[in-house]
């Protein structure tokens, strides 16, 4: 995809197939919702600027679905916004006030919440921790800057590192004992372990849930590389308030978080992640 209307028409197509395959029609749609990739403005439906994603900048996501699927609510927010969602109401966070959710797959991102609100910020683009330096140097980020813990972490970053189609490829290829492999893994897991650093350094969560595909298959160089840089180097009272699990709801649950969040914004429920 090159821009925002490829992305309408990829996103129309998916919603027209799944209410036709319920047998219904978009007259019996009263609110849809749609996980993006930011930063973006979750009350206007606006993707500011999606950097693995050429083209998309300053769209007006929502405005657009609204128009070509004539359903009069469309929300939009991030999609690790949406998967925390999920993820408190019916995931790992269910009950649990004061957590970030991370998901490490393609990109890096994440969601704050914190005294069980979702942290914002002024302009609506709070929790983009993908984007967090965690190095003076590095690669090139897609955001422009570079030191981002998804310049180090993501899989398409690792992925374009080793010259490969897919991060699998060097996870593989590290376990198998090749030197440029196992240098690059051992890189993205010591950007992973600093990010959690600063994460219970600076919010003091109770919980860090991690999920993304890569989290998924490869928690010992993830989830392990986060909870060993805890232990050794963040503050001891957060240290010890804090554990870091993986997701509990699997691959659709940035799918799962955008029908929650559409069902409970609908409803004027959904003061606490606004």
């Amino acid at each position: 995809m090159t821009g925002g209307p490829d992305v309408v028409s990829a996103i129309v197509a998916s919603a027209r197939a799944a209410i036709a395959a319920a047998k219904g029609s978009a007259r019996d749609v009263v609110a849809a919702g749609c996980a993006a990739p930011g930063p973006l403005d979750h009350e206007t439906g606006v993707v500011h600027e999606a950097p693995n994603i050429p083209g998309l900048r300053d769209f007006p996501l929502a405005e657009r679905l609204r128009e070509a699927l004539a359903i009069d609510a469309v929300y939009v927010d991030r999609d690790t916004a949406m998967a925390a969602v999920a993820e408190a109401v019916t995931g790992a966070a269910r009950g649990v006030a004061d957590f970030v959710y991370v998901t490490i797959s393609t990109g890096l991102g994440g969601a704050i919440v914190s005294g069980g609100r979702m942290l914002r910020g002024v302009t609506n683009t709070a929790g983009e921790i993908g984007h967090w330096p965690v190095g003076l140097e590095g690669p090139r980020c897609g955001c422009g800057s570079y030191g981002c813990a998804e310049s180090f972490a993501a899989g398409r970053n690792l992925a374009e590192a080793y010259g490969v189609p897919d991060a699998a490829q060097v996870y593989a290829a590290a376990a198998a004992r090749d030197a440029t492999a196992e240098w690059l893994v051992t890189r993205a897991e010591r950007a992973l372990a600093n990010l959690a650093i600063g994460l219970v350094n600076v919010l003091n969560p109770s919980l860090i849930v991690v999920g993304g595909s890569i989290a998924e298959h490869e928690p010992a160089r993830t989830l392990d590389a986060m909870r060993r840089g805890i232990a050794e180097r963040a503050f001891a009272v957060p240290r010890d308030a804090v554990s870091v699990v993986p997701a509990g709801l699997g691959r659709d649950v940035g799918m799962l978080g955008a029908a929650i969040a559409a069902r409970e914004r609908a409803s004027g429920r959904g003061e606490w992640f606004l």
